[in-house]
């Protein structure tokens, strides 16, 4: 079953479409250094939810050479979770029962059955469709705490009082995912309902082995394998934001020896961080 809606929480983003596709090296940590800056900084490559953080020394060491941290919203923000939970609820009074057929929200009741704690399914159904993709997410996983490399380099850098940053604001994030109509979120989430949890545990799987091996070519491939409605807004979810970044990201770099970490598919294709940065005059190298 193909469950692309999967993945937009576990990388934070959907697919570069094949248009853009471009071939960069296989790496998760790159060195940004040229064009006048006095000190290198680096980009890192997340996955967010993941049950073990690895992290290797060459990391580590980038990590203790930069005095920033940041991330692709700034999660040391009191206000963050806030924010969230006032945006979690589809407006207008909505719910799925709006756009699914009595079947089909069975269908979804049953899914979620035991699914996510302290939580039964009737206090769900005006949830974003969206939201309650990623609150599925835990699930698919074979272990009982998941970790995310968000988090670990959160810590880290709050624990080296180091300062901590967004790439973009949580309203950034929230108006992006309003951008795609509660119907298409509702086929997509009806779509990982229809699957068993051992074919969205081995999807899952498939696309962190990707991770893990670094194969950041055939991470987006696998990705463009999967179907969901959320193709339609590619351009939002990833390209833009790229875009978007790049202006910030040199202005950080210039202030200090920034750490960048953020979703490992926000790093490939033509219109991906490593090659929208060389296109600026950057040296971008892969390090490891």
């Amino acid at each position: 079953m193909k469950i692309k809606f999967l993945f937009l929480f576990l990388l934070c983003t959907s697919l570069s479409s094949q248009s853009s596709a471009q071939s960069i090296e296989n790496a998760l940590l790159w060195k940004v250094s040229g064009n006048n800056l006095k000190t290198s900084s680096y980009l890192y490559g997340t996955i967010h939810i993941a049950c073990e953080v690895n992290i290797s020394e060459d990391v580590k060491e980038a990590f203790e050479s930069t005095e920033q941290l940041a991330l692709e919203i700034n999660m040391a923000d009191p206000n963050m979770m806030t924010i969230m939970m006032q945006n979690m609820y589809m407006k207008e009074g909505k719910s799925l029962s709006d756009f699914t057929s009595d079947e089909e929200l069975k269908k979804l009741e049953c899914f979620f059955d035991g699914k996510v704690q302290g939580m039964n399914f009737s206090m769900m159904k005006n949830i974003k469709p969206f939201f309650l993709s990623s609150m599925a997410l835990t699930s698919f996983l074979s272990c009982a705490t998941p970790q995310g490399y968000d988090t670990y380099f959160l810590e880290k850098a709050k624990s080296a009082e180091k300062s901590i940053i967004g790439l973009e604001s949580i309203q950034d994030q929230l108006n992006m995912i309003d951008k795609v109509p509660y119907q298409d979120q509702v086929e997509d989430l009806l779509q990982m309902a229809q699957a068993t949890d051992e074919e969205n545990s081995q999807s899952l799987n498939d696309m962190i082995e990707f991770y893990e091996a670094k194969d950041l070519d055939g991470l987006m491939n696998y990705m463009s394998s999967q179907e969901s409605n959320i193709n339609l807004y590619t351009e939002d979810f990833l390209d833009n934001r790229n875009k978007n970044w790049i202006s910030v990201i040199e202005e950080k770099a210039k202030e200090q020896p920034t750490f960048f970490a953020f979703g490992a598919a926000h790093l490939a294709g033509a219109n991906g961080v490593v090659n929208l940065l060389r296109k600026a005059g950057y040296q971008v190298e892969p390090v490891q």
